[in-house]
């Protein structure tokens, strides 16, 4: 059968489109032969996949043997289109409705990504990082995108990313739901650190791009190939000691700026849903319609509170002096309004 060719690209948009013709055996020639590019311009090609004008006057001159069709193969490839590809996508579907989900580490919602991944065209912010997916993922996902985009009103969006961050690039409008989980700060450290240890002994031996940031963070050449409880909870106690690894004030810094005031602020301007892990399930089943059999991404106790020692402990009381009075301010409102969740304009 002969394949349709298409006109070239005039936008973003257009170009987001184009993955409908993305087969995985060709990568992204699947696309550029199916695509005529006559009389495209190098400019035209900058512009298209990274929303920018010529950054330098070498980017606006037309070479001599000059290929639009390797050109936009070579830009779809580059870390600067997948780098920003978030922005890209939303900006590129402005009559959609975006449900951002801001997880923060620990608090439950890995399976509530699951159930928008089933329901909605989904961005995950991983997709934007070169180390942690590859080219070949990131086009699987967006032909995805593509295909759901016609057939959705709404783009979810979700991952380990601030809310400031959305609240800076302009991405939360009033037409947007926003919504987040938290959970008692002193258990989401503990959950943490164990998940790290249990993601590291999975995969020892094997790199990956987390696990790798994490040893670098404690100076860890190796994992020892058969780990006792002791030696992780040893190692748990570096992890809980790195500023890399945990973080002060986690849900804070998610939320706001790394206090109660800043991430009480934010929640306000972007009117926040906000549960806790006591209701996570029930308002999860009201809202989504989705009880997993089981949970997604739990973490073994490797490195719980009993385990710790009166300096571990006295340290993660320290990590979480303003989350834990963001978190009792939240426990106040859901308490007083007896729902299963709250709006962040209550806090105000």
């Amino acid at each position: 059968m002969m394949k349709q060719i298409i006109q070239a690209p005039k936008s973003a948009r257009e170009v987001l489109l184009s993955f409908l013709l993305f087969n995985e055996a060709d990568g992204p020639q699947s696309i550029a032969r199916q695509i005529d590019f006559s009389g495209t311009t190098r400019q035209q090609i900058l512009e298209i996949t990274s929303g920018r004008p010529p950054g330098e006057a070498g980017q606006a001159i037309e070479p001599s043997q000059f290929s639009a069709r390797a050109a936009f193969v070579k830009a779809l490839s580059s870390p600067e289109f997948q780098i920003r590809i978030r922005e890209v996508v939303l900006s590129a579907f402005p009559e959609k409705r975006r449900l951002i989900y801001i997880h923060i580490a620990k608090c439950a919602g890995t399976d509530l990504e699951i159930a928008l991944r089933r329901r909605y065209p989904f961005l995950h912010h991983k997709i934007s990082i070169p180390e942690a997916t590859s080219t070949k993922e990131l086009f699987v996902a967006l032909r995805l995108i593509a295909l759901g985009v016609q057939f959705s009103d709404t783009i979810a969006i979700s991952g380990h990313v601030q809310l400031g961050w959305y609240l800076k690039h302009g991405l939360v409008r009033l037409q947007d739901d926003v919504f987040t989980t938290i959970r008692h700060p002193r258990d989401r450290i503990y959950s943490q650190i164990s998940y790290i240890l249990s993601t590291m002994v999975k995969f020892r031996g094997t790199y990956r791009f987390d696990t790798a940031g994490w040893m670098a963070a404690i100076g860890m050449a190796e994992m020892d190939p058969d780990p006792s409880p002791a030696y992780l909870v040893e190692i748990g106690r570096r992890l809980l000691r790195s500023p890399v690894v945990a973080r002060r004030n986690g849900i804070c810094e998610m939320l706001g700026s790394g206090t109660a005031e800043s991430a009480i602020e934010n929640l306000i301007l972007a009117n926040v849903e906000i549960t806790d892990m006591d209701r996570y399930s029930a308002w999860r089943k009201a809202r989504f319609d989705y009880s997993p059999a089981a949970k997604a991404n739990q973490s073994p106790p490797l490195f719980t509170e009993e385990l710790a020692d009166a300096a571990d402990r006295q340290l993660v009381q320290g990590l979480i002096d303003q989350d834990f009075v963001l978190y009792e301010t939240v426990q106040n409102h859901l308490a007083a309004n007896g729902a299963l969740s709250i709006r962040g304009r209550v806090l105000g």
